[in-house]
């Protein structure tokens, strides 16, 4: 095998390396999820089996004193939900893509050698397979910037969502402040005009 392909396998190589972080974010996401469904079925299943056993209590035993209902995190808003799906929809798509040009290119690259080890070589054919192979270089490097992209997004998302949730809570704070403020407002200039009416009645009287 030619010497730069051997290099170029050495850097896919060490790229599938790198690549392990994002893939171990988003699996990990995926099973947090999962844990969080889980958990809420395991939730209502302990009610379920909770209601007929208060009506009719069992003997205390040693097995009953160790169990412990399991609590569930809570739940994510309808929002974050949808963010969260949409995101992993598009990295799995973006890793599927991936594996996909991965698999092209070394198909590629495979053809390419075989071309070179035969006595006659079709110059033109791997002039194609290199510009093949390039292109699909550089797409599977876009899909790997992607990809890492899209994890540290999921990464944040949570953060970000209890960002903005703070920041409404300010500002509603700061709305019910304005709202007091201008209320106290409009009853002193009331209460002034009143009294300037008044004053106005009393000087028409004796006038």
């Amino acid at each position: 095998m030619s010497g730069w392909v051997e290099q170029y396998l050495d850097a896919l190589r060490a790229r599938d390396e790198r690549e392990k972080a994002a893939i171990d974010v988003y699996r990990q996401c995926t099973k947090l999820q999962d844990q969080w469904a889980q958990a809420q079925q395991a939730q209502r299943m302990g009610v379920a089996e909770d209601e007929p056993q208060q009506a009719n209590p069992p003997p205390p035993s040693i097995m009953g004193r160790g169990l412990r209902r399991v609590t569930s995190p809570p739940a994510p808003t309808a929002s974050e939900s949808a963010s969260l799906a949409q995101l992993r929809q598009d990295l799995a798509k973006s890793q599927q893509e991936r594996g996909e040009m991965s698999t092209k290119l070394e198909v590629a690259l495979r053809e390419l050698d075989t071309l070179r080890g035969k006595a006659r070589v079709d110059v033109k054919r791997i002039n194609q397979l290199n510009t093949h192979v390039t292109q699909l270089a550089v797409k599977l490097k876009d899909r790997e910037e992607e990809l890492r992209g899209k994890a540290k997004l999921i990464e944040n998302v949570q953060d970000e969502n209890v960002t903005l949730n703070l920041q409404l809570n300010m500002a509603d704070e700061q709305a019910e402040k304005l709202k007091s403020e201008n209320k106290e407002l409009v009853d002193r200039w009331m209460a002034r005009m009143g009294k300037e009416a008044d004053q106005m009645n009393e000087q028409h009287k004796f006038g």
